[in-house]
């Protein structure tokens, strides 16, 4: 079984295992997870035969070839995501999300939520990996390029992405002590579907899987908070989780001082080398308390700036996704939909194993634009800042994480935890075939615990766009450019998250014109991966089928 490394950024968009897609601290191969009810290897990502306009890496990146190890244009059914010798961690922006409840809609006949997709989410469902770290570094810094047709809304398509990755080896890594506290709703609601139960059977087993120097603490809030254990080194067990089992569902649901006792009882023996953390789980809405979103989410955010990171977990349909996202992505951990009670076991046994050490902190990724091209849009997080000429994503702190497979848990599992964040540019002028294009730079600052100087990597990116091969026509059409196989395929997963995020917006008035989009989409996509082998994109393609199915029911449409 393969282990995969990747880099976790605390308090900010995740930095996971995989990538930041700038288009920029996201993930590309597992990072955060969510209870989804299809899974796939990292062993099952294919490419088409040899059809992709691959190219050595852009400059100053390092080396970007086909993809970890993978030759640019990998035959169809050869694995292109075995990481290349030394390849271990991947950095991708914190703050996974959950699409599970996207697809829990289409699987009730339902026309999802707006709020129920977003890029950061959609990625977590695919795996994808980076190029071999070979800069020397604790990180190592790649731009990657797609320059394509947008499948969705016609026109070009040109995106940058930016990756970081490691060779630190995390089993040569000494894992530090955790300081760990999980914040338990059990308000009255929490009853209903074997909630409660299910949620205390999720804290037992972490208990059971804490370390002796580790040290732990128990919160539960319904309206009022308590503190059941800690914090302190648990050297009862059986005990301790006897007093887990004496909770009992009751009373109304105070998230803001629950969720502040957590954080409270992390940092009352403030340490740079250990990582601290707080698991929250809650099936509501704040009812009692300070209920406002946004002082709950300014308070979270205070406490993630001290390097303490946050993951969510929201069970059942009544909580309040959009609020839970935006804490977990703030507080560089995960978030979690849980569609069935019984996942919440595997989600806390998940956190629990996900973090390894802190092993950065004040991490600064900023991309700056050259004449030519500027910055559109980004996709995949929500902490990016804009400032003049470009933008920036900042992460409090950087763990190294390890798993050991992206394959789905016993309980319907999570897919590959990917994420991606990716800068859509505009061109001023026509691309001109055989130029040297300049699209931005990457730069690359962070500080190694215990050391107050920074490092720095800086990496212009840069690509030839490929000469034309039709004859006869009196304005050829450019063909497309990938730098290599994982820009190419987080290129296509764009591609559905642009269908899937605009019809849903649609459909919400007029599912006839959410039917007409995917419906036109379809074709286009169908035919573009006619040679792929991809499970993760032919998993979609079930989605959309799905989603149109929907529609047309939703529209009364025959056919």
């Amino acid at each position: 079984m393969k282990t995969v490394t990747h880099l976790q950024l605390v308090g900010s968009p995740r930095l996971w295992a995989g990538l930041v897609a700038l288009v920029v601290a996201g993930a590309g191969c597992g990072g955060s997870t969510s209870a989804k009810s299809r899974g796939t290897s990292d062993s099952q990502q294919n490419g088409p035969p040899g059809g992709s306009n691959t190219q050595p890496g852009p400059a100053g990146t390092g080396g970007s070839g086909g993809g970890s190890g993978a030759a640019p244009g990998g035959a169809a059914g050869s694995s292109m995501s075995q990481p290349a010798p030394g390849s271990f961690g991947n950095v991708g922006v914190s703050g996974g999300q959950d699409f599970a409840a996207f697809r829990r809609a289409l699987e009730g006949g339902k026309i999802p939520a707006r709020d129920s997709i977003e890029a950061t989410g959609f990625f977590a469902e695919h795996f994808t990996s980076l190029p071999a770290p070979t800069c020397g570094r604790a990180f190592c810094l790649h731009g990657m390029i797609s320059v394509s047709k947008d499948l969705t809304r016609g026109g070009p398509l040109t995106l940058l992405q930016m990756g970081m990755n490691s060779t630190i080896d995390p089993t040569m890594v000494k894992k530090p002590p955790l300081n760990l506290a999980v914040v338990l709703d059990h308000s009255g609601s929490m009853a209903a579907a074997g909630k409660m139960e299910f949620a205390k059977e999720g804290v037992k087993l972490l208990i059971d899987a804490l370390g002796p120097e580790d040290t732990f603490t128990l919160v539960i809030f319904d309206d009022k908070v308590q503190t059941v254990f800690g914090p302190g080194r648990v050297s009862d067990k059986e005990g301790l989780k006897g007093r887990v089992g004496e909770i009992g569902p009751a009373g109304g649901t105070n998230i803001f001082d629950g969720l502040e006792a957590g954080y409270r009882a992390v940092l009352g023996a403030p340490n740079e080398n250990e990582q601290r953390r707080v698991i929250f789980l809650t099936d509501g809405l704040p009812t009692a308390g300070n209920t406002d979103a946004g002082a709950i989410r300014n308070m979270s955010v205070s406490y993630n700036q001290r390097y303490v990171g946050l993951t969510t977990i929201g069970l059942g349909t009544d909580v309040n996704i959009g609020l839970l996202r935006g804490l977990a992505e703030s507080g560089g951990g995960n978030f979690y939909f849980i569609e069935k009670p019984a996942a919440v076991r595997e989600v806390f046994m998940e956190e629990l194993s996900f973090f390894v050490a802190p092993i950065a902190y004040d991490l600064e990724l900023t991309f700056s634009e050259l004449p030519g091209y500027t910055l559109k849009s980004i996709h995949g997080t929500a902490l990016w800042q804009q400032v003049a000429g470009g933008g920036k994503v900042s992460v409090p702190s950087v763990f190294l994480v390890s798993r050991t497979s992206s394959d789905p848990g016993p309980n319907g599992g999570r897919r590959g935890g990917g994420s991606a964040i990716l800068a859509e540019l505009s061109h001023a002028t026509a691309v001109v075939p055989g130029n040297m294009e300049s699209l931005g730079k990457l730069t690359l600052k962070y500080r190694i615990p215990g050391q107050t100087a920074f490092e720095v990597q800086e990496a212009p990116v840069s690509y030839v766009p490929p000469m034309a091969t039709a004859t006869g026509a009196p304005a050829p059409e450019v063909p497309d450019f990938y730098s290599n196989n994982s820009v190419e395929k987080n290129t296509l997963i764009l591609n559905f998250f642009f269908a899937f995020r605009d019809a849903t917006a649609l459909a919400q008035t007029d599912p006839r014109k959410a039917l007409d989009l995917l419906t036109a989409f379809q074709p286009r996509i169908t035919q573009r991966l006619v040679e792929w082998k991809d499970e993760d994109l032919l998993d979609d393609l079930k989605i959309l089928q799905k989603y149109i199915d929907v529609l047309k029911l939703a529209t009364g449409s025959r056919g």
